[in-house]
């Protein structure tokens, strides 16, 4: 009787792990839960404290494309939808995701806006543009680079999408 309580216990586990067993961790942008915040709001929250929406906004399924050494990404229709989507509602202070790779929360990004008055405090993807691209953070504050995190470069490669 405890083995398949545990056996239970640890299927469930595994479901909800964000872990393909055939391919390791996977990549992910998530919205958060809170659709009102903007990322202005809470670029000094740590990450851990952001609520994260239920399903991603872009899962490694939805990339077509990803090149490592400038950040351009292509990206499935319906995901180019959404995006466009996004073009029409964007808020001055950007409108917060963040980067995951698995369970692991990697940074806190935004989707940005050209004709903002602010200047994004973290890595950010300006979704007016084409082609899609997560661009480096512009404050002079910030001097690590996030988004060459070596998690999402493992995550990118183990599903074949990743253009060295």
């Amino acid at each position: 009787m405890r083995i398949t309580f545990y056996l239970c216990l640890l299927t469930l586990v595994a479901c909800d792990s964000g872990i393909d067993s055939a391919q390791g961790p996977r990549f992910a942008i998530y919205r958060l839960k809170d659709t009102n915040l903007t990322a202005s709001q809470i670029w000094d929250q740590p990450l851990d404290n952001l609520v994260l929406a239920d399903n991603p906004f872009i899962g490694v399924n939805d990339l077509r494309s990803y090149k490592w050494q400038t950040h351009e990404f292509t990206v499935t229709a319906a995901v180019d939808s959404q995006l466009a989507q996004l073009r029409r509602t964007g808020p001055v202070g950007g409108i917060p995701f963040v980067v995951t790779v698995g369970n692991e929360r990697i940074y806190l990004g935004a989707f940005w806006y050209a004709y903002s008055s602010m200047i994004a405090q973290v890595p950010y993807i300006d979704i007016i543009l084409d082609p899609h691209r997560i661009c480096k953070c512009q404050s002079v504050l910030v001097q690590d680079d996030k988004r060459n995190d070596v998690r999402i470069y493992r995550a990118l490669k183990q599903v074949g999408i990743l253009i060295e």
